[in-house]
């Protein structure tokens, strides 16, 4: 496959759960040093509330979930805009005003963020705003979100597919469950741990829900998959994808341990 030219300069960090570990802290200070010096000094964030919104926050608990982030890694604008509130023209121009070199999508029920992202108009501020360079981070549904399909949501199947009845969507679609793709065509399957760590169990749900057809990175808590141009690498000692395997033989499970690996390597 031939990446856009846009992936040469793209820079994307999914995460389990948020940047809970040390090595996901030290990744995102580093990209976050790199995003103050191509701007001159400011950060500015669009911080994604969608998904918590959906699983039990309200907006006094994402605005200090939002804070601790700028805090911690000196993000000096914030603005926290849910695309199911502030839609098509009006989310168009919040997001110009700020011109976001930093996009996060916390965590919460995925369906509702890849519905109202679509429906709002969202899903492309954000390919705009990484074409211009901004750095996107997920946290679970926001890693999710950003893959290929947000069917890996099937597996463990936690979030509510209608978000508390709020949406109504055949996420079996794989149209309707297409995702944001900023990692080249592969998936993620985030809170890997426990029962939902074993290969066997792993392996079996995607063939049962047909993800045998692509990559797809498994994450346990405290883990990351950063993908900067075309290089994709974990940001933890060792990270595991299922890919498809020989024609007809169904998946694979392949480990690394700390490498660097290009994205093309991962093709079939």
């Amino acid at each position: 496959n031939v990446l856009p030219h846009y992936w040469r300069t793209m820079v994307v960090l999914l995460t389990s759960d948020g940047l809970s570990s040390p090595a996901l802290q030290a990744e995102m200070q580093r990209q976050c040093a790199a995003v103050a010096a191509k701007a001159g000094g400011g950060i500015r964030m669009w911080y994604i509330p969608t998904a918590a919104l959906h699983e039990g926050a309200n907006s006094r608990v994402v605005a200090s979930m939002s804070k601790q982030i700028a805090d911690r890694f000196s993000i000096s604008d914030v603005a926290v805009i849910d695309p199911e509130h502030v839609r098509h023209d009006e989310l168009e121009r919040q997001v110009a005003q700020l011109r976001p070199n930093v996009v996060y999508a916390e965590m919460g029920n995925t369906y509702a963020l890849r519905h109202h992202l679509r429906n709002s108009g969202g899903d492309t501020l954000v390919h705009n705003a990484m074409r211009a360079g901004a750095l996107f981070v997920g946290s679970s549904a926001g890693s999710i979100v950003a893959g290929r399909t947000v069917q890996t949501a099937f597996w463990k199947d936690w979030d509510d597919r209608t978000a508390n009845g709020s949406i109504r969507v055949d996420w079996t679609d794989p149209k309707l469950a297409a995702g944001l793709d900023l990692a080249n065509g592969r998936s993620f399957f985030p809170h890997a741990n426990g029962q939902y760590a074993r290969a066997t169990w792993q392996k079996a749900q995607a063939e049962r829900h047909g993800h045998t057809d692509h990559e797809v990175i498994i994450l346990a808590d405290g883990e990351g998959y950063l993908v900067d141009g075309d290089v994709g690498r974990c940001t933890t000692c060792l990270f595991s994808f299922l890919a498809p395997g020989p024609k007809g033989s169904g998946f694979v499970e392949s480990r690394f341990a700390t490498t660097v690996c290009r994205l093309q390597s991962f093709q079939n």
